[in-house]
């Protein structure tokens, strides 16, 4: 079937700012945010690091030996642990038998589309919940099994399914749906990416709908990170569009739209419109406990050779993973690093030494590592905070959320940069708590006062800045230090005489 799949803050023409009035506090936001998938590590290897400095095709290596890139990439492995390692890659669509501790959640999966088979309408869906708990694994493995049954009734079932990380905006996700049909019918698009209006591309996405296909499921991954370049998220207009598809598209045959997020309360920021039109079946993914990790793993060891895995290896992987977040996707990729490690010294079997040197080389830097794979005004909002921490004349353990949102806004205006709401500059920092880069709580102000919320990095600040400033959009920010300090002292002083 046809597969492909924030906004970022400084890539936006100036005035397009977020001016909305809020009447949230930094110190009380009504919703916390976790949407943000960290950086894919699904094709991370732990492969020999060599360099050569010939790059042509039949280039030696360095010790003279005589023995080109050409033969070596030709040359079949003697030995190796692996016997199927795609069984090992977190993005291998699985067949059910392999799927195991969200009996609950395929149980409802399964019912919600199951009518698809006798031409009944189907419910659209939200799969919620933290990164790596089975979320798009479960409703790729259910659509496969749908696609293959309405083909054995010669009917033809399309799974429309984009990431929505990458378009940013519904007029390109429309373009990534259009193209997703397409290349699973083998047509051509029938319109350019840019051009032509959206309206344009989603009567083309119809047309192709009602030509070729008997029922439809459009599936949204990550869809809250389709915010667009405007004050209200894009991904409004999608949902209302895409829930009454069947409506305006004139289409006769079941649809269905299912969104997948991490953010457990993703429904309460659709605008009125999007919630009038898309009533969800929401279903929620808790994260993984060590012994379903142990279960998955142990359902794709014969990814590896026969007698390859030492005994005490699964246990350990699982055990890793349970304590990451009950990240699926971690424990598997983790497992298959652990495998490249041991190939790469040139043994038969994995042990647990590989297990742990590559947890270590996972955890090293884990947490400056996604934070430079996030969004520019993500990382924008983190780098508020710490020049807050960093900055004040004795560096507080807990940062109030008043004076940072106050230093983002000046350092957006420094860097010429899209501003967001107070609310959202809360979310994005909350967010990151996920990923253990900092913590948050809420302390009462007495009373009848209120609240304030406070945050709590992790990490130095300081190496916090260093790595957002390696980003060329930041880079300047380092010439503006007297600058920021004295705005970061200034509105903590404010803060401290009113509380």
């Amino acid at each position: 079937m046809g597969r492909e799949g924030r906004r970022i803050g400084s890539d936006h023409p100036a005035g397009e700012k977020d001016n909305e009035p809020s009447s949230a506090d930094p110190e009380n936001p009504e919703s916390t945010g976790e949407d943000a998938e960290s950086p894919d590590t699904s094709q991370m290897t732990f492969e020999n690091e060599s360099n050569p400095t010939d790059s042509s095709q039949d280039a030696t290596n360095g010790d003279d030996s005589g023995i080109s890139i050409r033969d070596r990439l030709q040359t079949e492995s003697s030995g190796g642990v692996f016997a199927n390692k795609d069984l090992v890659r977190s993005d291998t669509i699985i067949d059910e038998d392999r799927i195991v501790g969200r009996d609950d959640q395929l149980g409802r999966v399964v019912d919600n589309l199951k009518p698809v088979l006798q031409n009944e309408g189907i419910p659209d869906m939200l799969l919620s919940g933290p990164s790596g708990t089975g979320k798009s694994l479960i409703i790729h493995a259910v659509c496969k099994q749908i696609v293959e049954l309405c083909e054995s009734q010669g009917k033809t079932f399309g799974v429309l399914s984009i990431n929505c990380e990458g378009p940013k905006t519904a007029d390109r996700a429309v373009y990534r749906l259009v193209k997703a049909a397409a290349e699973d019918l083998g047509v051509d698009p029938g319109v350019p990416q840019t051009g032509v209006s959206t309206d344009q591309k989603l009567e083309r996405l119809y047309e192709l709908m009602r030509e070729h296909y008997d029922g439809v499921i459009f599936i949204l991954d990550e869809i809250d990170t389709l915010e667009g370049p405007y004050q209200e998220a894009e991904y409004n207009s999608l949902i209302y569009q895409l829930s009454r598809a069947r409506k305006l598209a004139d289409f006769d045959g079941p649809i269905s739209l299912t969104t997948i997020t991490n953010y457990a309360d993703f429904m309460k920021d659709l605008n009125s419109r999007a919630q009038s039109s898309y009533n969800p079946d929401d279903i929620f993914f808790d994260d993984y406990d060590a012994t379903q990790l142990r279960s998955i793993l142990k359902n794709r060891q014969d990814a590896f050779k026969s007698g390859s895995l030492s005994d005490d290896v699964i246990p350990l992987v699982a055990a890793f993973g349970s304590q990451t977040h009950g990240d699926a996707r971690k424990a598997i990729d983790l497992l298959r690093w652990a495998g490249e490690l041991a190939e790469r010294r040139g043994a038969d079997t994995v042990i647990e030494t590989d297990v742990r040197e590559a947890q270590e080389k996972y955890t090293e830097n884990r947490k400056l590592r996604h934070i430079s794979g996030i969004s520019t005004q993500k990382k924008l909002s983190i780098y508020a905070v710490a020049a807050t921490a960093h900055y004040a004349r004795e560096y507080p353990e807990w940062i109030p959320a008043g004076p940072a949102f106050k230093t983002y806004q000046f350092i957006a205006d420094t860097m010429d940069a899209d501003q967001y709401s107070r609310e959202t500059f809360v979310n994005h920092v909350t967010e990151q708590s996920t990923y253990g880069v900092l913590d948050f709580e809420r302390r009462g102000k007495g009373r009848g006062r209120g609240v304030h919320m406070y945050f709590s990095l992790s990490e130095d600040p300081e190496t916090i800045m260093g790595t957002i400033r390696e980003d060329s959009r930041f880079k300047d920010l380092a010439h503006e230090e007297a600058t920021i300090s004295a705005v970061v002292r200034e509105r903590l002083k404010q803060f401290r005489s009113k509380n």
